[in-house]
């Protein structure tokens, strides 16, 4: 399967789901699992993607080929990622759209009240605006809004992200429900320890292939599986900045450290300090906290209680750009690139909080902004040399891989001198080649410029081969702190990943 034509997403994939069951597909971000449910549900056409292999079949009945609408009336119905409610539908109105692949009218009855004892809060708000709903409640109407199509095969694609604790329990009870009437369930998640409670068989996919597959308890009890999600023990020693370089970086202390938005704890006395010049990653299961601990971290959010201090500051209360100006530089999941700017250009952009002719002398040309944009440049593509980008510095962005893309993101945020840098998902979506290139990027970033670093990650081989220390974060606690090697053999750390007692 391939992506425009060009970017092949999934190659020599072949599952076998038996009827009735509850299928688990694991893997990292860009491992092709929601490409897998797409193409199932004949939705990959509307991505710009298409199947170039293979063959799709459900109860003896060929699926390639067939609009969504189809396959839906056939049976097949997938929950998309991120819910997609229609927000200005009431959800009654909702539920009723989703009855339109119904077979008749006692059919959708029939479905309107299975929905409603699965999830009573939507026949309580039945004529409130989706859009107003929690999270958690959006996912039980998306899911409700499948069922209402009469599913005899449920695709999930990631129904925990960004849900509470307590909603991620409540959407895994469902999920063994709905199986219970012989729905059968592909699930697809990054939360192992919840697919794997509720699967009967799980599959592992990595950069777009099949690398594992076996009962969801053998899979718990991998050794392979923990590597992928705990990372292997043996990793690699990551450079240290030392001497003039390790003096840029202030120590990050989190003390306490509780956010709450409305009658959710997100986090919940969270404490962890990083060390000058270290790399701290933090880490946990869909719905720990870890975003919003970075939220935080970079004035986004504001704690409910608890104290951020970097460099002896507190940080509590300042808003973004203030944090920014201390030092404390962040990139982001989701690129955030001026895409028809040059590479050189976007680094500029970090620079101007640094530039004294500001935006508008720059715009003029005036002498001054001229002089002072030769030296920025200079610095500018000093940095890029150091991420192995000064071949693409003329590029419009666009025209770059997504490898390249998130590196120049990093060399971005590196352009403002911080003394500490935020990273979210630094390798999300990536092919194994090009983490091991941002490992590097950031590796040799932080030796040359004397950084710290707070990352975000799940790809657990890329974590534990550069992190220094680790602090793990479940239901928005913390639940371990230590050395990589130290968190990998934790009890309470194996169980948040890969569910029972391994």
């Amino acid at each position: 399967m391939a992506y425009a034509g060009a970017v092949q997403a999934l190659r020599e994939v072949s599952l076998d789901v038996p009827e009735g069951a509850i299928l688990g597909v694991l893997g990292s971000n860009g491992a092709g699992k929601t490409t897998l449910l797409r193409a199932i549900s004949g939705t990959l056409a509307g991505q710009r993607g298409s199947v170039t292999g293979g063959a799709i079949e459900f109860a003896g009945r060929p699926l390639l080929g067939l609009d969504p609408a189809r396959i839906a009336r056939a049976g097949v119905v997938q929950v998309p990622e991120g819910r997609r409610v229609f927000s200005h539908l009431s959800v009654a109105e909702n539920l009723r759209a989703g009855g339109l692949a119904a077979r008749d009218k006692a059919a959708r009855e029939r479905a309107r009240a299975w929905v409603h004892e699965l999830f009573p809060i939507l026949a309580e708000r039945g004529g409130q605006r989706a859009g107003l709903l929690s999270g958690g409640e959006q996912q039980m109407l998306a899911i409700g809004r499948a069922l209402m199509a009469g599913p005899r095969v449920l695709l999930l694609d990631e129904p925990s992200l960004g849900l509470a604790p307590r909603i991620v329990e409540q959407i895994g009870e469902v999920i063994r429900e709905i199986n219970r009437q012989s729905v059968t369930v592909v699930l697809v998640e990054q939360n192992a320890a919840m697919a794997l409670s509720v699967a009967n068989d799980g599959v592992v996919l990595e950069v777009g292939g099949v690398s594992l597959a076996g009962s969801a308890r053998d899979l718990a009890d991998s050794p392979q599986v923990r590597d992928r999600y705990l990372g292997a023990e043996d990793r690699k020693t990551s450079l240290r900045p030392t001497g003039p370089a390790a003096e840029r970086a202030g120590e990050l202390v989190v003390e306490g450290l509780t956010v709450r938005f409305g009658g959710i704890t997100a986090l919940s006395d969270v404490t962890f300090t990083v060390a000058p010049g270290s790399m701290h990653a933090l880490i946990g299961p869909n719905g720990a906290g870890k975003s919003t601990c970075l939220n935080v971290l970079s004035g986004v959010y504001a704690p409910s209680a608890g104290s951020v201090r970097y460099g002896g500051r507190e940080l509590r209360g300042l808003r973004p750009h203030r944090i920014a100006a201390l030092g404390v530089s962040r990139t982001f999941q989701n690129i955030s690139l001026s895409p028809s700017a040059t590479v050189l250009d976007n680094l500029l952009l970090a620079r101007h909080r640094l530039m004294r002719a500001g935006f508008l002398g720059d715009g003029l040309r005036l002498p001054r902004a001229r002089r002072e944009r030769v030296h920025h440049e200079a610095r500018v593509r000093e940095i890029a040399a150091l991420l192995d980008l000064e071949p693409a510095i003329e590029r419009p962005v666009h025209t770059l891989s997504y490898g390249t893309r998130k590196r120049v993101e990093l060399a971005r945020a590196l352009c403002a001198e911080p003394g500490l840098l935020l990273l979210d998902e630094p390798v999300a979506g990536m092919t194994r080649d090009e983490a091991t290139a941002m490992a590097a990027a950031i590796a040799s970033a932080r030796a040359e410029l004397g950084i710290s670093a707070v990352v975000v990650e799940h790809d657990m081989a890329f974590v534990m081969g550069i992190a220094d220390r680790v602090t793990v974060l479940d239901f928005g606690r913390r639940i371990a702190d230590g050395t990589p090697a130290e968190v990998q053999r934790d009890p309470e750390v194996r169980r948040a990943y890969l569910g029972g007692t391994s």
